[in-house]
């Protein structure tokens, strides 16, 4: 179906189940708060007060040290790198709806490799619309423009500097909530939009046949068992459309997929919150050269409150994902996540956390595995100023006959951020 006409159709639905569908207090998970979540009043900024907005700014600067930016077995490259990055949020302070709009701006200077450097632009709106008593509407757009991390699989190594590409995209919703009932639609419109890069030593690295439209539809129907326990069913479609068609690229990349997922959310006593689901999803693709994807889903995010100081949360997922890669028609992405967050102090923070990914390619043989870790410490030194040191340690192996680059990449520094 053509992505134009399908994203009709599922904002027409959008609106029609609007009168049966959003969000209420049955099922609030509020209970606890975790550590990332707890209020410090006396650290805090109220913003500017702009009559029925608040401005809300803020400014980030930093410094880090990387020992392999260009994620490389051998040969490596380190370098410093300066951060700035200001943004700015503009909120309504309404009784009822509410409307947003944000900017950013994040440039990272390479003090030796200049030509690493690279500046992302990020502008976006949100609205609700508290229609009556437990329905509620959602939409909103926003344009990015970005860099690819030279960590991406899908990004060629040899070009000069990193791929840039736009990201546009458009999102409505509904939910409706009646009783112990509660239904929710959403759709979602992304287009990607590569720019070609230059080879080192001349030439072109062609990007168009990346490019492409992704719409997202899901639904979901939620039963509150009890005040902090739901069951819920989730169904999900998306049709992706590349650009670029035979005989200009060699294969047709067009695809589409469906996710179907059972699953509980529940926020129990004073020691665990969360959301956990399992399913089947499967993409099928037009051209018979590119293998089809399919198995298990899973989705979890589990917090458990050790104490009011300290809170563990694991997550978890696997989804189908877009390879740029020539044969391959995507990949399975499997990711888990644990992290600690301690509160040493009322004005310290300290987090560590540990990442696993596992990217199982269809159509060559390839397996890209990830370990990865983090410690980090944010202190609030005064109203409205913090101060975050980090280490970062990130280890890829790529098998197969068609592997990528295997890697070790180790990264320390800090950043101070200003708010109003």
């Amino acid at each position: 179906m053509h992505v134009s006409n399908f994203l009709g159709l599922a904002f027409t639905f959008c609106i029609v189940a609007g009168t049966a569908a959003a969000q209420s207090s049955s099922f609030d998970r509020n209970r606890n708060v975790s550590v990332s979540e707890r209020p410090k009043p006396e650290y805090q900024t109220g913003g500017v007060d702009l009559g029925g907005f608040t401005l809300l700014p803020e400014l980030t600067t930093g410094l880090r040290y990387n020992d392999n930016i260009f994620a490389r077995r051998t040969a490596t490259t380190d370098d410093f790198i300066f951060k700035v990055n200001p943004a700015a949020i503009i909120q309504s302070k309404w009784s009822r709806h509410s409307l947003r709009f944000n900017a950013s701006v994040d440039h990272n200077e390479y003090l030796d490799v200049s030509s690493e450097s690279i500046t992302d632009y990020t502008v976006g709106s949100d609205a609700r619309l508290d229609a009556g008593r437990g329905l509620s509407f959602g939409f909103g757009g926003e344009f990015q423009a970005l860099n690819e991390p030279r960590t991406n699989s899908s990004t060629p190594t040899n070009t000069t500097k990193p791929i840039r590409y736009d990201l546009a995209s458009v999102y409505g919703n509904v939910t409706r909530e009646i009783n112990r009932v509660r239904v929710a639609l959403s759709s979602t419109l992304r287009d990607y939009n590569y720019k070609n890069g230059q080879i080192i030593g001349g030439g072109t690295s062609l990007q168009d046949d990346r490019d492409r439209q992704i719409v997202d539809v899901n639904g979901r129907f939620e039963y509150a068992v009890s005040p902090d326990t739901s069951v819920f069913f989730e169904a999900a479609y998306n049709d992706r459309s590349y650009d670029l068609q035979p005989p200009v690229v060699a294969l047709d990349r067009d695809s589409d997929g469906y996710e179907l997922l059972v699953g509980t959310n529940f926020d129990l006593t004073n020691l665990i919150r969360g959301e956990v689901s399992v399913g089947y999803l499967d993409q099928s693709f037009q051209s018979p050269f590119l293998p089809n994807i399919n198995g298990f889903a899973v989705r979890a995010n589990v917090e458990w409150f050790v104490t009011q100081l300290t809170t563990v949360t694991v997550k978890g997922s696997r989804s189908v994902e877009d390879s740029g890669i020539q044969g391959a028609s995507g990949f399975l992405a499997n990711k888990a996540n644990f992290k600690i967050d301690h509160e040493l102090l009322r004005n310290l923070v300290l987090t560590g956390q540990l990442t696993y990914g596992l990217d199982d390619f269809k159509g060559i043989d390839r397996e890209d595995e990830r370990f990865g870790g983090t410690f980090s410490g944010t202190v609030l030194l005064r109203r409205g100023v913090g101060l975050t040191f980090y280490y970062l340690y990130a280890d890829q192996t790529s098998r197969g006959t068609a592997g990528g680059s295997d890697y070790t990449n180790n990264e320390v520094g800090f950043t101070i951020k200003f708010q109003r």
